[in-house]
């Protein structure tokens, strides 16, 4: 298979693979899994592909898991189920190499204690954060920033909006959904009341 045989959609797999990404998939064959290889296989439930990394290789079976997910996924799958293993990654102009094998591990490792720590800190502070946007105090000084702006689509489920500070997209507001996604900390200089419902 070539990048352009098969596209990553999703966030499962952040910052390892972004939405969009060109994957290029090789089967096994004959090889060995690996704790640590980002593979593909049909959703057991659904009818899409799932693009996970193995975190175990056992007598049942492999077991996957995304990067950026905490828990591991609740099936086991058979050698057979596997479509391939990922290898690199199209991203725009360039490409990016998906390591396996004992690299892919020590991501995958760094990558979940990143989301733990930012996960501990996070609730730390969120009573602070929350303090901060009440208070409005970022919004006085929001000049100093790129100025915001609003696009919307239309989407088979009705419009969705997007902020975009400067080229970079800060937060949207889904087709059916009254809250508005703003990402951390942007939510800090966003008057949300002033945004479409």
């Amino acid at each position: 298979m070539t990048p352009s045989d098969m596209n990553y959609t999703g966030s499962s797999m952040n910052p390892t693979l972004k939405s969009g990404d060109g994957i290029n998939v090789i089967p096994y064959r004959n090889r060995k899994f690996f704790i640590g290889d980002v593979v593909v296989f049909p959703h057991p439930e659904r009818n899409d592909n799932v693009v996970h990394r193995v975190v175990a290789v056992d007598l049942q079976g492999i077991k996957t898991r995304g990067d950026n997910n905490i828990n591991m996924d609740p099936w086991v799958l058979l050698p057979d189920d596997i479509i391939g293993r990922v290898v690199s990654a199209k991203r725009k102009n360039r490409n990016v190499t998906i390591h396996g094998r004992t690299w892919g591990r020590i991501i995958a490792s760094a990558l979940r204690t990143i989301k733990h720590v930012n996960l501990s800190v996070s609730r730390i502070l969120h009573p602070f954060y929350q303090w901060l946007i009440k208070s409005g105090i970022f919004i006085k000084y929001n000049r100093f920033f790129p100025k915001t702006r609003i696009l919307s689509f239309n989407r088979p489920m009705g419009k969705e909006f997007q902020l975009l500070m400067g080229n970079r997209i800060i937060g949207r507001r889904l087709p059916g959904r009254d809250q508005w996604q703003i990402a951390r900390p942007f939510r800090l200089f966003v008057d949300e009341s002033s945004l479409p419902k």
